[in-house]
């Protein structure tokens, strides 16, 4: 025992034997058979497993509203007492309570408590008298929500009241001081004993005085329900184009269930026929309904009746219009509903809702505006623009006006407080003018509802690329035109005169910032630069010089010091793909006509090769059809080291040279003829020698040898010098 003699958790003993729980089973259904097995009182099991400290085998602190907190919500050391006592996991006993089974039901108050008003609030105590035979009285989860009014498998209503003592079942919890009986009802009756056990009701909740089968629409409205409770999200009929959250969408079907209700009872013209004249007439004899119908009906037949027709006119919006017209006041309330209802709601009012409330109006996510502009360009992604734009605006402005509008979805937030954390110095008027027009076509209303479904995945999702930090960067610096000229080079194209360098400029600005072309750098050269240039230029940009923009992309951002991809593009969910074939890259002018034209015939790597090989420059150039210096500059680009030429032909002696040329006062052309060579390479191979060359003079017969000349160039005046 631990200070003061409190058993604490880690004193909690392992049990014997314990009951694993059911599928769908609440905690307080499996602690009342625990206790039932043991034959112990609920405060004696609770004290076994932990629920409950001890002081010398007597609890401490045990009230009657334990048992309903334990049903509710059960902390981390009490689900750890469980596990230690029973070797059940602990996470098995957090999905026995309700707000773990409803927590996508479930709105808190500003203290942090369950709303009495959202839709999983109550405790609705119906069952189905079958299932507890199967089951040896043991409940389920679902019967304990008022969104729970029938059993799947036995295809009937769920029974609201006990036959003996007309109350709810488990209206409240199992008393602590009484050993549980499954099956059995638990409620406190009026009665002459004294005590606890003899003012119980003890009535068999297994009989079955009255049946009542329902048809297969009611079963698939209580599926439709549980389905929405336990993914927490609705995609059906009016959802369909934009899915919903669970909390809201209960609120849709509420305000239709209790006006289908309603109008029965008003006797109106409401399609009852996917519920049958037995269910309805069942329901106007029910005791649930009075002239103020109530909005959370008390009867399963009330729910079954009234949830049946919200769901099944939720299938599409005209049934949806029907259903309301003419029922609801001009007063009524659209905050609590989803987009889709408010504006059918707003239909049935005669009125209009504007697209900027239509979208502030979404149900809030709890993520701030700041967080979610850290998820999107200043201008929408470029493939969510060419399908949901809408008509007749310039794409530059809908990219702008689209992209605050999934800023300010579900928020209070104006579209140009929206728009100033994208782009402080966007013209306002003129972008908040495109929500205006928006909504009035069919494509317009997808549009909306594209929004919507972009919000809630930038919500739950997270993307990998910080445009709030893209857009503070400084892209003064990048690619400028001798880096241009390079890339030019290494593609084989001609750079252009200087627009395609600032075209090239801009779209590495747009395609990194997301920013507006409107929002270059000042010192950039904007000469023929706007939007639809850049875009004409992205679109026909040459493969080869696109990878090289990219590597220049993906070095900038390597060198800002930031992990991530160049662009990045949200999926998209549309049912209508947009026409996505692209127009075939543009063909920009060679830079080099002539080594074109060489790697036409074959890469640089395979003219290396062939040259290694033993190929001469003559023989690939003749089969390149190009020149010997082109194939020669192509080999020095790729770094392959070259070949001498042929080899001399005529080899001199020095000495021989000067004789002929100094001596025998020769001419070069008449050496070259001796040595037959040209002249050209005489004069070469004097220069070699460092022989002076003489400056030429007129040229006379050479007497001594027939057809030679002479140099008749007079010889230099020594005797002047030497005097």
């Amino acid at each position: 025992m631990t200070t003061n003699n409190v058993l604490r958790s880690d004193d909690v003993r392992v049990l014997p034997f314990r009951v694993r729980p059911l599928p769908d089973e609440p905690f307080d259904s499996w602690l009342e058979k625990m206790a039932a097995t043991y034959g112990a009182t609920m405060n004696e099991m609770a004290c076994a497993l932990g629920l409950i400290e001890q002081q010398e085998g007597l609890a401490v602190s045990a009230t009657a509203w334990m048992a309903d907190k334990w049903a509710t919500v059960l902390t981390d050391e009490q689900a750890s007492r469980l596990a230690g006592s029973t070797g059940i996991p602990a996470d098995q006993f957090q999905e026995m309570t309700r707000m773990r089974f409803a927590h996508h039901a479930i709105r808190y108050t500003r203290q942090g408590r369950i709303s009495a008003q959202c839709p999983a609030a109550g405790t609705a105590g119906r069952y189905c008298p079958e299932c507890l035979v199967d089951s040896g009285g043991r409940w389920r989860m679902s019967w304990q929500f008022p969104f729970g009014f029938a059993c799947f498998r036995h295809r009937r209503l769920l029974v609201d009241r006990c036959p003996v003592c007309d109350r709810p079942a488990r209206h409240r919890a199992h008393p602590l001081a009484l050993v549980p009986v499954p099956g059995r009802c638990h409620n406190p009756v009026l009665g002459p004993g004294r005590g606890p056990q003899p003012n119980r009701c003890r009535a068999d909740l297994t009989a079955d005085p009255s049946r009542t089968p329902v048809p297969r629409a009611v079963l698939d409205a209580q599926r439709a329900m549980m389905r929405i409770v336990s993914t927490g999200r609705a995609g059906f009929g009016v959802y369909a184009a934009a899915p919903q959250p669970a909390v809201a969408v209960l609120e849709d079907i509420r305000l239709l269930s209790r006006t289908a209700r309603d109008g029965i009872v008003a006797g109106d013209r409401v399609d009852t026929s996917p519920l049958g004249e037995d269910l309805v007439e069942l329901f106007r004899a029910s005791e649930d309904w009075t002239t103020a119908i109530r909005a959370r009906p008390d009867s399963a037949v009330g729910g079954a009746v009234g949830m049946t027709l919200a769901v099944t006119a939720l299938a599409n919006s005209d049934a949806v219009a029907a259903l309301l017209q003419g029922r609801l006041a001009q007063s009524s309330s659209y905050t609590a509903h989803t987009p889709q209802l408010q504006t059918l709601i707003a239909t049935a009012l005669g009125r209009r809702r504007r697209p900027t409330v239509f979208l502030q109006s979404a149900p809030p996510s709890g993520v701030s505006p700041v967080e979610r502009a850290r998820k999107v360009p200043a201008q929408l992604w470029g493939e969510w623009i060419a399908r949901h734009a809408p008509q007749r605006v310039d794409n530059e402005i809908a990219a702008s006006a689209l992209a605050a509008a999934v800023i300010f979805t579900g928020t209070r937030l104006t579209h140009s407080a929206a728009l100033a954390l994208l782009d402080p110095y966007a013209p306002a008027r003129q972008v908040t003018h495109v929500m205006r027009d928006l909504g009035r076509t069919s494509h317009d209303a997808d549009t909306l509802h594209a929004i919507l479904r972009l919000a809630a995945f930038l919500d739950t999702q997270d993307v990998p690329i910080d445009y709030a930090h893209r857009r503070a960067l400084d892209y003064t610096g990048i690619l400028p035109e001798s880096q241009w000229q390079d890339l030019c080079l290494g593609a084989g194209v001609s750079p252009g005169s200087g627009r395609r360098g600032r075209l090239a400029r801009a779209l590495l600005y747009r395609l990194l910032s997301g920013n507006p072309i409107r929002t270059l750098p000042a010192r950039w050269a904007t000469a023929g630069v706007t939007p639809h240039t850049v875009a004409g230029f992205a679109e026909e940009l040459p493969h080869a010089v696109r990878a090289l923009l990219e590597q220049v992309a993906a070095e900038f951002l390597a060198a800002n010091g930031i992990d991530e991809p160049i662009t990045w593009t949200p999926p998209s969910t549309d049912r209508t793909p947009a026409n996505d074939t692209q127009p075939a890259p543009a063909w920009w002018p060679p830079a080099r006509p002539a080594r074109t034209a060489a790697t036409e015939a074959g890469t640089p790597d395979e003219l290396a090769r062939a040259y290694v090989a033993g190929a001469s420059t003559y023989e690939i150039a003749a089969d390149t059809n190009v020149s010997r210096q082109t194939v020669g500059r192509i080999l020095a680009d790729m770094g392959t080291p070259t070949r001498r030429g042929r080899p001399p032909i005529h080899t001199f002696d020095p000495d021989w040279l000067r004789d002929h040329y100094e001596t025998q006062r020769r001419t070069m052309a008449q050496i070259a003829h001796l040595a037959g060579c040209s002249e050209m390479t005489i004069n070469r191979y004097l220069h070699a020698a460092g022989i002076t060359i003489r400056p030429r003079g007129k040229r006379e017969p050479d007497l001594t040898t027939p057809g030679r000349l002479v140099d008749k160039t007079p010889a230099p005046d020594n005797s002047r010098s030497s005097s």
